[in-house]
């Protein structure tokens, strides 16, 4: 089989791709070709199936199944695995694993080959039942990881240890990755930065025992199968950060710049086990005003409506930081 046709040249005076994102994309084709051949696999089709803000993803087509190879150009895939190992463990819903290499020793990248999910990410249901019902099951898929613990707070290394982090110090690295400076200074004023910057360190936001998160959770990363009901099939692309406060994920599916139908399904399904513990209902607001002003960051670097998660973050300082 010929897999030229995956390679892509970008020039290098392209602005906005690191050096590595260029060579995989060149060469995609003859690293696919390595893993397919390692892997003694039959393809009957081979394509680019797409893109995250970390990966590529090429679907081989077999005479069975359909697989995706996950090519990291610049991540090393340490917390991608982890979170897949733990999920199938527990036999909540994600892609299987079946095979990776975080060794870079075949080919010069990290990367997996996963069971390929169906569906269409949540965020692409427009009927608001839809939408409701699939965070209704998210919320539910939530509730069950994070009552999986973890070594530590953050990622882990590709060893398999975790380094030595609080998780107060997990959120400002999310902080960092996700609304990069000086983006939250064309949004908020200097007195509410500092105002977020001083909820950082208050201690009601640290867990004793950090759980098995996603880390950057919302619609887009569940997928689901969709007719006259929806299911759903798979909680994927976790972020960088995999272990710490479960609430997080929920403060992010909370943040208002998504449907409200998705966030009444998901706040629904989350309590369905049992109402939150009173320390939880007391950090989930604050998490809440974390998620809303790093989010509303993250929005407007992408030209996305991004507002309102800006008024949310503004309504909660005000009600917040008096108290």
């Amino acid at each position: 089989m010929d897999y030229t046709h995956l390679n892509h040249y970008v020039p290098p005076v392209s602005e906005g791709m690191s050096d590595a994102w260029r060579r995989l994309l060149a060469h995609l084709g003859e690293y696919t070709a390595l893993v397919v051949r390692a892997l003694n696999l039959r393809p009957t089709a081979v394509t680019l199936h797409g893109q995250t803000e970390q990966h590529l993803l090429v679907r081989i087509s077999t005479p069975d199944e359909h697989l995706i190879l996950r090519i990291a150009p610049e991540d090393d895939l340490a917390a991608h695995v982890f979170f897949l190992r733990m999920m199938s463990a527990q036999n909540l819903p994600a892609a299987r694993l079946i095979q990776r290499d975080l060794s870079c020793t075949l080919v010069p990248f990290a990367y997996t080959l996963e069971t390929f999910m169906p569906g269409v990410p949540a965020a692409a249901l427009g009927e608001p039942h839809l939408l409701r019902g699939a965070g209704r099951q998210a919320g539910r898929a939530l509730r069950r990881m994070h009552r999986i613990s973890t070594p530590g707070a953050g990622r882990p290394r590709i060893t398999g240890r975790w380094p030595q982090m609080s998780w107060r110090q997990v959120l400002r690295r999310i902080g960092e990755h996700v609304a990069l400076p000086p983006t939250d200074a064309l949004l908020f004023s200097e007195a509410e930065r500092a105002a977020v910057a001083l909820l950082l360190d208050d201690e009601r936001l640290e867990v004793i025992r950090p759980v098995l998160m996603h880390g950057a959770f919302g619609p887009a990363v569940v997928r689901c199968t969709a007719g006259t009901g929806v299911h759903l099939e798979a909680i994927e692309e976790p972020g960088r950060w995999v272990g710490g406060d479960g609430l997080w994920d929920l403060a992010c599916g909370l943040c208002p710049v998504y449907p409200e139908p998705w966030r009444e399904g998901l706040l629904e399904g989350y309590g369905a086990a049992g109402p939150l513990s009173s320390t939880e209902e007391e950090r989930l607001p604050l998490l809440r005003l974390l998620a809303s002003f790093w989010l509303a960051s993250y929005h407007y670097m992408r030209a996305q409506p991004h507002e309102a998660a800006r008024d949310d973050a503004l309504r909660l300082i005000e009600i917040l930081v008096a108290t």
